[in-house]
């Protein structure tokens, strides 16, 4: 077969050298142009052919400054030693370094990170002990407002809530004060909840973390991605989106959407029933 082949390309080169078009000469002989050119690549020679060089291609002097600072630094990984050598002026793309280093086997073995726990990271052993913190937005009178509340993880009560046309770290702030207000807690109590949040941009502030540092109160975050840490938070705002806010879609006022949505919609125990014991 390869004998045949050889034979068509040598005929096909030939009638081409006597000025024939290539399209003509494939008709005559009924072979496809895909077949003729596809022969063509497999019949050259890949051992003597010399190696393609581009402008992505490494020379051999930064092959040499990527091993070298490869040897200086091993616990760096191929994105760091691509930045380390950009700042002596070669400048060049993680990739390229990313090839050569698997090619000299360099590169370590990567552990990624931990899948999402199924439970939390953290033990409720009483109420007042942590509490959650979170908001979302509904629609009142035509106009986005906030339903920011405060939850205990151990008991699942809302503590405090405010319905606010924006959510600053000043709210997060006037929050926590008020829910230990509410349970009678002083400022200077020794033993103030711990607040789980995630990391919106109004809890990692500087004046939020001033602030429980003043406080002398503890200010933890959820891990990105993870909602299982403040599952307790995550789960009522589910519970009230999907079966309050998405429904109706826009309250008279605020007076109707505090009554549909937290003191309808939460018990101590968890579960979805109209009561009237949520708030003070």
């Amino acid at each position: 077969m390869q004998t045949q082949i050889n034979e068509i390309i040598v005929f096909v080169q030939g009638e081409q050298e006597k000025g024939r078009a290539l399209s003509e000469v494939l008709k005559t002989i009924k072979v496809s142009r895909t077949s003729y050119y596809r022969w063509i690549k497999n019949t050259s020679t890949k051992d003597t052919a010399e190696k393609r060089v581009t402008v992505k291609t490494l020379t051999q002097s930064e092959m040499e400054m990527i091993s070298l600072t490869k040897s200086k630094n091993p616990q760096m990984r191929h994105r760091q030693i691509q930045g380390l050598i950009q700042k002596q002026g070669i400048y060049l793309s993680p990739t390229s370094v990313y090839r050569y280093l698997k090619s000299c086997d360099l590169v370590e073995p990567y552990v990624r990170r931990e899948a999402a726990w199924k439970e939390a990271r953290y033990e409720i052993i009483g109420a007042n002990r942590m509490w959650g913190a979170d908001w979302t937005k509904l629609r009142i009178g035509g106009v986005r407002w906030y339903l920011l509340t405060c939850i205990d993880f151990f008991s699942r009560k809302i503590i405090h809530h405010e319905i606010v046309p924006t959510v600053n770290s000043g709210h997060i702030k006037a929050l926590y004060k008020d829910a230990l207000g509410n349970e009678n807690i002083p400022l200077d109590w020794h033993l103030k909840p711990e607040l789980r949040v995630d990391r919106g941009s109004p809890n990692t502030s500087k004046i939020t973390q001033e602030f429980f540092n003043d406080l002398q109160a503890d200010l933890s975050f959820a891990r990105v991605a993870r909602p299982t840490d403040n599952a307790r938070t995550e789960r009522f705002y589910r519970t009230i989106k999907q079966e309050e806010i998405y429904i109706v879609g826009d309250y008279q006022d605020e007076k109707t959407a505090i009554e549909d949505n937290v003191r309808k919609r939460a018990s101590p125990q968890g579960n979805i029933q109209k009561m009237d014991l949520m708030l003070v």
